[in-house]
């Protein structure tokens, strides 16, 4: 039985819809990770106010959405009723905002959308269309943010390009062709923060941009790999670790693996970037040591405590271009 706030399994809900996980969410929220994880732990039963309000608006819903069940039907709450409720509010007909998006006397196209979508969001490509035509209209103005709202879009909070990208594939049909999806980012030092991702197969990067999203034959990674999920490919950078990785290589990497065993070559954060390095255990250390190679000699080796190592997972593979 779960026994967690209303609000904890629609959170977790919209978060699978848009690719988030629990430190991206509070972070475009401007709130400490420990909000979020406590509500979807059950810690906080009772969550409200203007930080719930917060988590909701990265959602693309209400606080009152999260705390009730998904709404159907064009409700208040849904997709289909914020949409009306904005088309409304701009003082436009159905027919009226229809011909204005191109579609000429097929009204009933655009209806749809209003009385008979039963998903959470409003395609993007229909959304990027109505900021021009909603954006200032109405009373109060209509805010840009609003619109984008209606595909689970937060201009601001994080790049509008990535944004857009990654609602896209939170809309997309499933497929199951028999492959895994398994996105590529850019773990430049400008790029971003200490992880690539979370412990959510294949999620977004935390604060790092998708650059690709690759479809790998899942019967392929399962032969090296039992477990398929919380994979990503990352480029290598430097040449600390040549002539094992150049620079421009593309590895994989097992994000669920971060622990420093077996010795082999590891993913870490060392408070400036994300950089890809050997580890292997220092024999009969205690507490546990670590020494941090690079295959490269020109380069120092260093030993660390096991405890100081920020790992983000294990290379398991590397393309070879012949």
């Amino acid at each position: 039985m779960d026994t967690r706030s209303p609000a904890a399994a629609e959170i977790e809900r919209r978060m699978a819809q848009l690719n988030l996980n629990k430190k991206r969410l509070a972070e475009l929220a401007g709130l400490n990770e420990t909000y979020v994880h406590d509500i979807l732990r059950g810690k906080s039963r009772n969550p409200g106010g203007d930080r719930l309000e917060k988590v909701a608006a990265v959602l693309g819903c209400t606080a009152s959405d999260l705390l009730r069940a998904p709404a159907s039907g064009s409700g208040p709450g849904t997709a289909a009723g914020r949409l009306k409720a904005l088309r409304e509010r701009a003082g436009y007909t159905v027919r009226g905002i229809a011909r204005d998006l191109g579609m000429g006397d097929r009204f009933s196209s655009y209806a749809f959308y209003e009385n008979k979508l039963k998903k959470d969001f409003i395609p993007v490509d229909l959304v990027r269309r109505l900021v021009s035509l909603l954006t200032d209209r109405g009373d109060p103005p209509i805010a840009a943010s609003e619109v984008w709202a209606l595909s689970g879009i937060v201009p601001g909070a994080t790049d509008l390009n990535e944004s857009i990208s990654r609602a896209e594939r939170a809309t997309m049909p499933p497929i199951d062709d028999g492959a895994i999806t398994v996105h590529e980012y850019d773990i430049s030092p400008q790029a971003g923060a200490g992880a690539i991702v979370d412990h959510t197969a294949c999620g977004d990067g935390e604060a790092h941009p998708t650059l690709e999203s690759w479809r790998i034959p899942r019967n392929f990674i399962r032969n090296y790999l039992p477990d398929t999920g919380g994979l990503a490919i990352i480029r290598v950078t430097g040449n600390s670790m040549e002539p094992e990785f150049s620079a421009g290589d593309r590895v994989l990497v097992d994000t669920g693996h971060r622990i420093p065993s077996p010795d082999g070559v590891y993913v870490l954060w060392n408070g400036m970037g994300v950089v890809i390095k050997q580890l292997m255990l220092v024999p009969n250390s205690r507490p546990p040591r670590i020494r941090i190679i690079s295959v490269n000699p020109t380069y120092p080796v260093d030993e660390v405590d096991a405890s100081d190592l920020v790992i983000n997972g294990r290379v398991v593979g590397k393309w070879v271009w012949k």
